[in-house]
């Protein structure tokens, strides 16, 4: 349903979670006449697609911050039950509001744009008022006036707030973050993005390459989303992730993106920086600026020095053992060492493919073609084995097979 106003024959839409309980109970005490109309099965919130726009004099409806709206949807839930007829419910039902979140901005992210759009239309076609819950008050007596009623507005400064919830639920800024990637267009469609903090300049991203925009947006979600289970690990362990590091990751996802997808190296490289202010010991930004130091720089000395850093704080991590092996063989040219690192490296993660077949390669090079036949063997008959070692070990076969036939 929705209200009509019959002297003027304006339409308000009611948005959830934006103020309308509030608003019928303050046209109840103003005496202005109005009617409601449309769907019962609606609860009050029938969509912009359900009315011929043409037919009234004014359309309009109210948003809230997203920030706020999450929360205050989780709580209602708490308090009411959740609907299943609702995507959010439906997919992302949850007694704990940390959960309800991450399911919310990883299975149905920008969920609540798609709500606002059903009833404030699209960004070139919006409809005619748009009041923000923040102001509920001052912005529903400026939609009154447009419209032409006459109306007591100290009657809208009085009275208790109507149908609040009394579920307080805690929200870290992690959480407000995510949401914030979440419902970034919104957000800044409605006004909402200037109060927030941008710790991983995704603005800056989104700007500097904009027919990408969104997708650096679903990248930050991503990283996010990848380091939910080792962070759970952490933090119920007693040792919580900074939000340096995790605002480090994204910085360094970026910079890898700046630099592979758009060979922009300089903006790489800034982001690397960036990344290393707010965790100057996080080991795979330290090896991924390495790489660039070493290909794009040509130097191989200060990329050896920065792999080193790394494995200073992380003498165990696989990615970086895996780096400075290639790295020693290719410019070191001490062969012994790079089979050792990898050899390390695959001992930390075996799953690493491309470092398996750099290591075969290494043996074949130095004459030990059995060894090296015997690890690729091995891998391609795992059932998750990849193309790039059924490639490497059928090229490595036939290699084989021509010196076979050239003795």
């Amino acid at each position: 349903m929705a209200i009509r106003f019959v002297r003027s024959n304006a339409l308000l839409l009611l948005v959830p979670k934006t103020g309308s309980t509030w608003i019928r109970s303050k046209l109840g005490e103003l005496g202005i006449e109005v009617e409601y109309i449309g769907d019962p099965a609606m609860r009050d919130h029938d969509l912009l697609a359900s009315y011929d726009r043409a037919q009234y004099s004014c359309v309009g409806a109210f948003v809230r911050s997203p920030i706020e709206w999450y929360r205050s949807y989780w709580a209602y839930r708490m308090e009411k039950g959740w609907r299943p007829v609702y995507p959010l419910d439906e997919h992302c039902a949850s007694d704990d509001f940390e959960t309800f979140v991450r399911k919310a901005v990883s299975v149905l992210p920008g969920a609540l744009g798609n709500i606002y759009r059903s009833y404030i239309g699209p960004p070139d076609d919006e409809i005619d008022f748009i009041g923000h819950q923040e102001r509920l008050a001052d912005d529903f007596a400026k939609f009154l006036r447009t419209i032409g009623e006459d109306f007591d507005e100290s009657v809208l400064r009085s009275g208790p707030v109507v149908n609040a919830t009394s579920t307080r639920p805690d929200y870290p800024e992690e959480l407000a973050e995510l949401i914030t990637l979440s419902e970034w267009e919104t957000m800044e469609r409605f006004g909402y993005l200037p109060d927030r903090p941008d710790p991983i300049g995704l603005a800056e991203m989104r700007a500097r390459f904009p027919e990408h925009a969104d997708d650096y947006r679903l990248l930050a979600l991503w990283t996010e989303q990848t380091h939910w289970q080792p962070d759970d690990v952490k933090r119920n362990a007693g040792r919580p992730v900074a939000a340096g590091t995790r605002h480090a990751r994204a910085h360094s996802n970026f910079a890898l993106s700046a630099l592979h997808k758009h060979a922009d190296a300089d903006y790489a490289e800034k982001r690397y920086r960036r990344a290393l202010e707010l965790d100057p010991r996080h080991p795979r930004t330290l090896c991924n600026y390495a790489q660039l130091v070493w290909r794009q720089r040509n130097d191989p000395d200060e990329a050896r020095r920065l792999m080193l850093r790394a494995l200073a704080g992380r003498p165990n991590h696989p990615y970086t053992l895996g780096r400075l092996a290639r790295l020693t063989d290719r410019e070191l040219g001490d062969a012994a060492l790079a089979e050792v690192l990898y050899r390390q490296s695959l001992a930390g993660n075996a799953a690493q493919e491309e470092v398996a077949v750099e290591l075969a390669d290494l043996l074949l090079r130095q004459g030990h073609s059995d060894a090296a036949a015997s690890l690729l063997t091995e891998r391609a008959e795992r059932p998750d084995a990849g193309e790039l070692t059924r490639v490497a070990l059928a090229t490595m076969l036939l290699h084989a097979r021509k010196e076979r036939e050239n003795a």
